[in-house]
Formats: C-alpha cells, sequence, structure tokens
C-alpha cells in the first residue's frame, strides 16, 4: 500500500512540474523526401540522419530524388585552451563548434544559411591523458547529436515563424 502510494505521489508531481517526453517536431511535408548535402564519413552525417528518420523523414541517397534538400554549409569543431594553472599546464579545454547550413525545397530558398553554434568546457590532467582523451571524445560525440537536434528544431521553428502563402 505505501509503495502504491509512493509511486501515485510521484506520478503527481512528475505531472505537476510540466515534465514530458521530447517529441516529433512538426517538419514541412516537403521533408518527406529528404537530401543531406554532408560528405557521409563527416560526424554530423550520421546523428543528422539518425534524428531525421526519429522525425519521420525518409531520407534519399540521389538529390535529384530529393523533395528538400539539408545543404551542411561549414561544419567547423575548434579546440581551445580555457584556462592555465599556476604550473603554466593547461587545466581546461573549451570545445566550440559551429554548423552553418541552408534548407531548399526542390530549387527554392526555404531557409537561407543559418550559423548554430555549442560550446563544451572540459578538464584536463596530464596525469589522466587517457581519461581525458576519452571525454573530449565523448563530448565532441555528444555536440554532434545535440547539433543535430538544434538543427532539426531550427528548421521546424523557421517554418512556424514563416508567412503562410
Amino acid at each position: 500500500m505505501k509503495r502504491l502510494m509512493t509511486t501515485s505521489l510521484c506520478l503527481l508531481m512528475m505531472s505537476a512540474c510540466g515534465y514530458r517526453l521530447k517529441t516529433a517536431v512538426a517538419l514541412d511535408p516537403a521533408f518527406d523526401q529528404t537530401y543531406i548535402e554532408h560528405a557521409i564519413s563527416a560526424p554530423l552525417y550520421r546523428p543528422l540522419a539518425l534524428a531525421m528518420a526519429n522525425q519521420g523523414v525518409n531520407l534519399v541517397e540521389q538529390a535529384s530524388a530529393a523533395t528538400a534538400k539539408i545543404i551542411i554549409v561549414k561544419d567547423d569543431m575548434s579546440k581551445q585552451i580555457q584556462s592555465i594553472g599556476t604550473n603554466n599546464r593547461v587545466q581546461e579545454y573549451r570545445l566550440d563548434y559551429a554548423v552553418t547550413f541552408a534548407v531548399h525545397f526542390l530549387d527554392e530558398i526555404k531557409i537561407p544559411e543559418r550559423t548554430l553554434t555549442l560550446s563544451r568546457d572540459f578538464a584536463f590532467d596530464i596525469g589522466q591523458i587517457t581519461g581525458t582523451q576519452s571525454e573530449e571524445q565523448v563530448l565532441r560525440q555528444q555536440m554532434h547529436e545535440d547539433m543535430a537536434q538544434m538543427i532539426i528544431r531550427s528548421i521546424a521553428n523557421q517554418a512556424a515563424n514563416q508567412p503562410r502563402d
């Protein structure tokens, strides 16, 4: 009985706080046949393709068969020193990630070039170089996944804010 009340209380609190699972965003029907113009070997391609597929978008392999094209103009990740310790050794790095993209429907520019950016800081310890390198790789992968979601949400928001014909 106590367990049931605890579970009920937790469910009530979760519903009261506004918690909702992420759902698919509303994309224009023209995205039904989408081509991603970016190198397949690029780290952003797979997360973006998976995120688009999760939105119900059918990805095509040929640009000529697409009704919509997502064109990745620039995909740049850089690493800068964030802080240096008293012993003149790097203590923290920052990863900056910038992606510029555009969206075309057939031959019409639907969304002009737009740049999205992400930044993440991570600590560096020369004594734990292997762990630090692994952490950096995980951060890079997470940033690519986050950027894919940002691109989709940006496309959905841009479409929602454009005036109807």
